[in-house]
């Protein structure tokens, strides 16, 4: 959506058994607080803006559109957006909103993670972890993963593209609000 580039797909480390020698410490270092508090804020920012283009898509005001998405899990928010969208839009459009959620969904899982994990950090190397049961492990399982500095800002840094992509549609929601009312992403009549 944001200058017709395609967003590249999110990728996770691989997972790797932990060496003999490497061993978890209690600790989060500083810096990597102030990431965690970044991803956090920013994500809170991209489920508004979630809920701003879902109210967008059925022409509501705040006022009108807050009771009707407050209470909403962020489940239940994503995938009503992707229901609006399969329902108004169209083409290159269509398909790059359907990408983004992709994407949201993604992101939604990675602060979940960060939000519900229990951090420390992996020594000798220094690297911040996070560990956590997750519902796709087997039982009593815990999964830990490395967040090192750049995973952090790669996560951060797709939230704000995917909260840009998401006011581009809702400009696009709201100038197509004021023109002839049809299909967005669909050709103006005479223009096939």
């Amino acid at each position: 959506m944001a200058n017709g580039r395609k967003t590249p797909k999110r990728q996770k480390p691989p997972i790797q058994p932990r060496r003999s020698d490497q061993y978890g410490a209690g600790d989060v270092p500083e810096n990597q607080q102030r990431l965690i508090g970044l991803l956090v804020l920013n994500f809170a920012k991209l489920e508004h803006n979630v809920e701003n283009a879902i109210w967008n898509f059925l022409g509501l005001s705040i006022d009108e559109g807050r009771p009707l998405t407050s209470r909403l899990s962020t489940d239940s928010k994503i995938e009503m957006l992707k229901s609006l969208a399969k329902t108004y839009l169209r083409g290159e459009l269509l398909n790059d909103t359907l990408e983004c959620v992709d994407l949201i969904n993604g992101y939604k899982e990675d602060r979940n993670f960060v939000v519900h994990g229990s951090w420390g950090t992996l020594m000798p190397e220094v690297v911040p972890v996070c560990a956590s049961l997750r519902p796709q492990a087997p039982p009593g399982e815990v999964i830990s993963e490395t967040f090192p500095e750049e995973r952090m800002l790669a996560i951060i840094n797709g939230i704000l593209e995917a909260i840009g992509n998401i006011r581009t549609l809702r400009t696009l929601l709201e100038k197509a609000r004021t023109e002839q009312p049809r299909t967005v992403g669909e050709s103006p009549p005479g223009e096939d």
